[in-house]
């Protein structure tokens, strides 16, 4: 006759079921990644740009500007590790993210998670967001944005408020910023409480310390390029377009969120609520970060990736309640469950029954109000999945673009034409992502503005491609030939030059704005602009 278990022996038998189960759950996620893996149009923006820093052209799109494209320079930077470790930047950008991902969301579940049932409740939320997946690869920063977001917030939960805690946490949230400047916003009402609860003058020089990264990268970027802040920041600030205008478009990104994929708002809204309600101080501050982040969202009008803007929150929100109380006994917490996995099918693509048959139909989809489901329309052009022999991926239009040769072109897309027509090919674009020239000038039309956001229009002044397909200054608009004859010494000139430093000096004060008619370009009669037509476009493209 065997005796029945004891309560250790069925405390150890329920805790090895619960750490099986959350083994099963983060293979899950590993299998999710792997069937909607795919790489985003952005994100070959940052391809080119690392392309030619391995090839020796330095850290830019157009080898022939120093300008910087890209928004993330911690990420460029382990891409273009992996892309000399491997030389298959697809490959390894999609390796990447997925790696990255899985151990951001394993460190949620076994290291941050207040038990492992709350462990297993983050699990099943973030499989069940369709946005957290959707940029868990793409090829853009999110997934290291969400490893360090993971890292910050168990630093800061530690309950010593001493010096070594505040310098990694300053060190982590320095790394936040270098990996994307805007997700800074998250992580400093974190650490503003944690330096107060150090409660010594000397905190603020650890938090100096702690932020050298940023430092040193924002020294970097003013003497490299000439500017604090991405081509692409002032190609989207000071358009003309009215600030009402954009939160507009803002509170419409968090419409299309909740019909596209209810589950992640609600996520973040429930974080927030339940840590002010439960009046926990050290979430209260973390929960700060989410709230001002989707405050700044709205202000700069959202996104044109649906979903995009919103993961990095959410996945903090994640990290909220995974330390809130969860229900001790097994079967109560599959009420929240049940709930997590119904409103993540209730997502337009839900996660759990994604294929490879993922695709955008013209007569069906549509974008809503300039917001796009980037994933599906990309997917049969960049997907996983759907990679053949023969294809040069992450798109297989590669070889149009390099057939067309060395010479200066006009773009709207610049991802995937851009990174297969290699750096013989100068490219510009109507809304200033790449082109220094182009982003300073005004939004044609911008107080009617109704394009994606992100994608402010702009006129090709007369004689601009003239002057740089022969180096011979060939702009109708005199003050405006002045005005980039100073950029072009901030762009080309040599880095250390004395002409230059004070050239950026005069440039980032706005000694130079004048030169610009805002009026003429903002609304431009036809004499001296480049006619539409005369402006090529990429074949069914809606990135960048």
């Amino acid at each position: 006759m065997t005796e029945a278990p004891n309560d250790l022996e069925k405390g150890i038998d329920e805790a090895a079921y619960l750490k099986g189960l959350t083994l099963l759950l983060l293979v899950l996620f590993a299998f999710v990644l792997i069937r909607t893996a795919w790489i985003s149009d952005d994100a070959c923006i940052t391809f080119r740009t690392v392309d030619n820093f391995v090839n020796g052209y330095g850290l830019r799109y157009n080898p022939a500007e120093r300008v910087q494209t890209y928004t993330h320079p911690l990420w460029m930077f382990c891409l273009s590790t992996v892309r000399v470790l491997t030389n298959r930047l697809y490959y390894a950008t999609v390796a990447l993210s997925i790696l990255l991902s899985i151990w951001a969301v394993a460190w949620v579940a076994i290291r941050v998670a207040s038990s492992t049932i709350s462990g297993l409740l983050a699990l099943v939320l973030l499989i069940s967001s369709k946005a957290f997946v959707d940029y868990s690869t793409s090829g853009l920063e999110n997934p290291l944005t969400h490893l360090l977001l993971a890292y910050a917030f168990w630093i800061y939960l530690r309950s010593e408020a001493d010096r070594k805690n505040l310098l990694l946490l300053s060190f982590t949230s320095s790394l936040v910023a270098v990996n994307r400047l805007d997700a800074l916003v998250l992580v400093l009402p974190m650490l503003a409480y944690s330096t107060f609860r150090y409660r010594r003058l000397s905190g603020i020089l650890w938090v100096g310390l702690g932020f050298l990264p940023l430092i040193c990268w924002e020294v970097f970027s003013v003497l490299y390029y000439g500017f604090p802040f991405p081509n692409t920041a002032y190609a989207k600030l000071h358009t003309g377009i009215p600030g009402l205008r954009l939160a507009k478009q803002g509170a419409l990104y968090f419409l299309d969120s909740l019909d596209q994929d209810p589950l992640t708002l609600l996520a973040i809204a429930a974080a927030v609520i339940f840590s002010f309600l439960l009046k926990d101080r050290q979430l209260r501050w973390a929960s700060l970060g989410v709230v001002f982040y989707l405050l700044y969202i709205v202000k700069i009008g959202g996104d044109f990736m649906s979903g995009r803007f919103f993961t990095a929150p959410f996945f903090l929100s994640v990290l909220v309640l995974s330390r809130l109380p969860a229900p001790t006994r097994k079967a109560l917490a599959m009420l929240p469950a049940s709930l997590i996995l119904v409103l993540g099918l209730a997502a337009s693509t839900p996660n759990l029954l994604s294929n490879g048959r993922l695709d955008w139909n013209a007569e069906t989809d549509r974008f809503n109000k300039g917001i796009a489901d980037e994933r599906k329309f990309y997917f049969q052009r960049t997907g996983l999945l759907i990679v053949e022999r023969g294809w040069e991926m992450p798109d297989k239009g590669g070889r149009e673009a390099r057939e067309m040769g060395p010479g200066v072109e006009v773009k709207t897309t610049l991802g995937f034409y851009g990174y297969h027509a290699g750096p013989d090919r100068h490219l510009v674009d109507i809304w200033g992502i790449a082109d220094p020239l182009i982003a300073r000038l005004p939004t044609y039309g911008a107080t009617q503005w109704t394009n994606r956001i992100g994608h402010f229009t702009r006129e090709i002044p007369e004689g601009y491609i003239e002057t740089l397909e022969t180096g011979v200054d060939s702009f109708k608009d005199r003050d405006l030939a002045e005005f980039y004859e100073d950029l072009k010494v901030i762009t080309q000139d040599p880095v250390f030059s004395w002409n230059r430093m004070r050239t950026i000096w005069n440039m980032n004060r706005g000694a130079y704005d004048e030169l610009i008619d805002r009026e003429r370009y903002m609304w431009p009669s036809n004499e001296g602009l480049l006619e539409p037509e005369e402006i090529s476009d990429d074949e069914g493209g809606i990135g960048k």
